[in-house]
């Protein structure tokens, strides 16, 4: 399934959780998985958890 973080697609599994889009993402950019991430927001500004859910083309906002 294909899910946006900070506005780039990445694919990732059906059932993944935040947590994995976000490693997906890393890997995209050639970050490195160290990174701390500060805090994940949903596409309404939301707060939300890496051990939360998300579905197919779900937006994900983070902030290094």
């Amino acid at each position: 399934m294909i899910v946006y973080v900070n506005d780039t697609p990445v694919k990732t599994y059906y059932g993944a959780k935040v947590k994995s889009a976000v490693m997906a993402y890393f890997r995209d950019q050639n970050i490195p998985v160290k990174t701390v991430v500060k805090e994940v927001r949903d596409a309404y500004g939301n707060l939300i958890d890496l051990s939360g859910s998300i579905r197919a083309n779900s937006k994900i906002y983070i902030k290094l």
